[in-house]
């Protein structure tokens, strides 16, 4: 299935940010990124800061786990093929601190993953524990520039599984 003028904009303003962070991003990269015509974003977002605030979205929607996908999935997938996506998340973090709208929406998209590790049978606190670790093991990662497969978050999701609780 092919992806929409939107979808396509929202893929690569991602990507791109995840490439060359905030300084080099701009809505007319993320239209050359995409391979769409000039204007295509604003007609679609209205300004830089409505396609911001709409890859936000993008990117949390995106991030919660596949049906059967496991915590450990979940970060091999982020630390492989959606790597880009992964440095845009902490890209748009830091961006956050000084923008108050931008921080409710990842703070929305964090409790989203947490609710669906507890409807996964977690309790909330290990969800929202489980949530926090794995997110500074995968910046650990980024930053250490390591690859998926050295990344093992095993005991950091057995410390926090409902098994462990028994």
């Amino acid at each position: 299935m092919e992806k929409s003028t939107r979808d396509s904009l929202l893929d690569a303003g991602l990507e791109l940010l995840g490439r060359v962070g905030f300084r080099g991003w701009s809505m007319r990269g993320v239209e050359d990124e995409a391979g769409v015509p000039h204007g295509s974003a604003r007609h679609h977002f209205t300004n830089q800061r409505g396609l911001v605030l709409a890859m936000v979205r993008h990117l949390l929607d995106g991030d919660i786990p596949a049906v059967g996908e496991t915590p450990h999935q979940q970060i091999a997938r982020w630390l492989g093929d959606e790597a880009g996506r992964t440095r845009a998340r902490y890209e748009l973090v830091v961006a956050s601190f000084h923008d108050a709208e931008l921080a409710a929406e990842l703070v929305r998209g964090r409790d989203h993953l947490v609710a669906v590790l507890c409807e996964r049978g977690f309790a909330h606190t290990d969800a929202s524990g489980l949530v926090t670790a794995l997110d500074g093991m995968v910046l650990d990662a980024l930053l250490r520039r390591l690859p998926a497969h050295e990344v093992d978050p095993q005991r950091v999701i057995d410390r926090f599984s409902p098994a462990a609780q028994q």
